[in-house]
């Protein structure tokens, strides 16, 4: 697909009065970025490359996602960072989830797990801080599954009560 795909979907949606959550990297994001986005979940890596920096630090990883945020391209940041958990920034504050102690089978999945659970519980009407706590335990849940698929939701549900997030 072309490099604009996400954009020309982020624009549609916008005219439609739509939320875009995009979960890609490289230049489909930063392209659909340029057109605006409601939120992104980069890994780390991500948006290292997004920012073109080498981002050492949580404060780094923060004023990076600030700096989209306040330009207008972005409204929320949903940073993973594997093993560390993950962060979720806004305009006007940022986040940390430390994720449950568990035992990893696979990494297949968590990513998407995590911005998946996150889109659901938000399209519920629950508050930025449960989605993104739930996101957080369903990564995780993804991670004690053998294979490729995604997260269980009881293992999701199980593991949220898990989930310590801290202001930053």
């Amino acid at each position: 697909m072309p490099d604009d795909f996400y954009a020309q979907a982020a624009a549609i949606a916008h005219k439609l009065g739509a939320k875009f959550f995009l979960d890609t990297s490289g230049t489909p994001l930063a392209t659909a970025i340029e057109h605006g986005v409601d939120m992104i979940k980069p890994n780390l890596r991500e948006m290292r490359d997004l920012a073109g920096r080498s981002l050492s630090s949580e404060t780094d990883w923060i004023a990076a996602a600030r700096g989209y945020i306040e330009s207008g391209k972005v409204g929320t940041v949903a940073l993973s960072l594997g093993h560390l958990g993950a962060m979720l920034i806004t305009r006007d504050r940022a986040l940390r989830a430390l994720p449950p102690p568990i035992k990893p089978i696979s990494t297949v999945g968590a990513g998407d797990s995590f911005f998946g659970a996150i889109v659901y519980s938000l399209a519920k009407g629950d508050a930025l801080t449960d989605a993104f706590r739930l996101g957080v335990a369903a990564g995780s849940a993804a991670l004690i599954q053998e294979g490729t698929g995604l997260c269980l939701p009881a293992d999701a549900y199980r593991l949220t009560s898990q989930v310590t997030v801290t202001p930053f």
